[in-house]
């Protein structure tokens, strides 16, 4: 990144307010602590109490160092060495090292119960990063240790690796895992004189991977779920064998799972906590990006007839394809209408309108009992990058 977009990039810094991706709390940089970085054999850990109150993380940690304002490093009084290392001053996580340069985006994925969200989130990352990324100069790259590990261990390892199906995901009241955010820098590149890319622009991502049923209680949601009002856009997974219309339709080869809760109730929820975390009177539309991604389309393609814009698949290179989103988002509608739930798309057009309509596959066929074919994933990337482009960070083909 050039200097003068550094420079201009902290000074704005310096006015906004950051949100922590772990608490969802705001704060100005000036205010955020730093944790000493010495090895343990230097600078002895010590408790942190924020941690074990917040996360019950009782394992003695770096000490925290008192804010400086806005310098950029700050010395540990007890063993004197230099640290970078900031945590965020509601819950004392160690924040991205990016905090104070580049701004955090907050993308939400949730769903109702099976709808596959933790099968399209390794999905969307590996064709960010090996399929559409190149074409649209960006470079994902993991933020920390902690993302790195747990998304070879929970997401990539067992859909690439071991082809088999991700296990449910837990509850965030059960498992403090769930609570954490995957964190990605999201770099915007391009090809400079002489050989090499030059970074235009970066943000830095925190993708969520939410239980279904805790979308199922309020309460529950305004605990755990703070991150959905907080998000710059949210993608809603929308599994089409749940749909009444499509059930009685199906092939009788394709199996079909248990009825859990309308996609339409969790739709009512996610608007009314949003607009209760950010005070968005009832009479007022929600400016959040909605992205509703029929998920699984692979199950239903004999459903779609033969004039359907699905299967080509997008093509993003060179720039956002906005006119294929257009054109997908005008079929799904009609078929959702026609699987006899327009009063979903009604919902959305009321609260949402800022939202578009998205069909996709995170594995590309049905998976055979716990054993999953080669992952093929058809136009996973669609929602996630229509969202950049609402947020103003990437622009459509000309």
């Amino acid at each position: 990144m050039a200097f003068g977009s550094r420079f201009f990039g902290r000074l704005r810094a310096r006015f906004r307010k950051e949100v922590c991706p772990f608490c969802f709390e705001y704060f100005h940089l000036k205010e955020a602590p730093f944790r000493c970085s010495s090895p343990p054999a230097i600078c002895a850990p010590a408790p942190d109490s924020v941690l074990a109150t917040k996360w019950n993380l009782t394992a003695p940690k770096g000490k925290v160092i008192p804010a400086a304002g806005y310098r950029r490093e700050q010395n540990c009084p007890s063993c004197s060495n230099k640290t970078r290392k900031r945590i965020c001053p509601h819950c004392h996580q160690d924040l991205p090292h990016t905090i104070g340069e580049f701004r955090n985006y907050i993308i939400a994925v949730i769903g109702a119960k099976g709808a596959g969200k933790s099968h399209y989130l390794p999905a969307l990352i590996e064709q960010i990063k090996n399929g559409i990324g190149p074409n649209l100069g960006l470079l994902l790259e993991p933020l920390n240790d902690d993302t790195i590990k747990r998304y070879r261990r929970d997401f990539y390892g067992p859909v690439y690796t071991d082809h088999r199906t991700i296990n449910v995901t837990m509850s965030a009241i059960t498992s403090v895992d769930v609570r954490f955010p995957l964190v990605f820098s999201l770099l915007f590149t391009s090809g400079k004189r002489g050989g090499g890319r030059r970074i235009n622009r970066a943000v830095t991502l925190a993708f969520f991977d939410t239980a279904g049923e805790d979308l199922h209680d309020p309460d529950v949601m305004a605990v755990v779920n703070k991150y959905i009002y907080r998000s710059d856009g949210i993608i809603l997974l929308l599994d089409p064998l749940q749909l009444d219309g499509v059930r009685s339709r199906i092939p009788p080869s394709v199996p079909v799972p248990v009825k859990d809760h309308d996609t339409s109730d969790i739709i009512i929820r996610v608007s009314n906590l949003i607009r209760a975390g950010r005070f968005i009177p009832q009479d007022k539309p929600i400016d959040v990006p909605l992205a509703i991604a029929v998920s699984k389309i692979d199950a239903v393609e004999t459903l779609l007839g033969s004039q359907s814009q699905i299967p080509p698949g997008s093509d993003h290179a060179g720039g956002f394809d906005l006119a294929d989103t257009r054109a997908v988002d005008a079929e799904m509608q009609a078929h959702i209408s026609d699987w006899n739930s327009r009063y979903l798309i009604d919902q959305v057009q009321v609260h949402f309108p800022r939202h578009a309509f998205f069909a996709l596959s995170a594995l590309g066929e049905s998976p055979k009992g716990n054993t999953l074919a080669p992952v093929f994933p058809k136009r996973v990337e669609d929602p996630f990058l229509w969202l950049l482009h609402v947020n103003g960070l990437i622009k459509p083909k000309k």
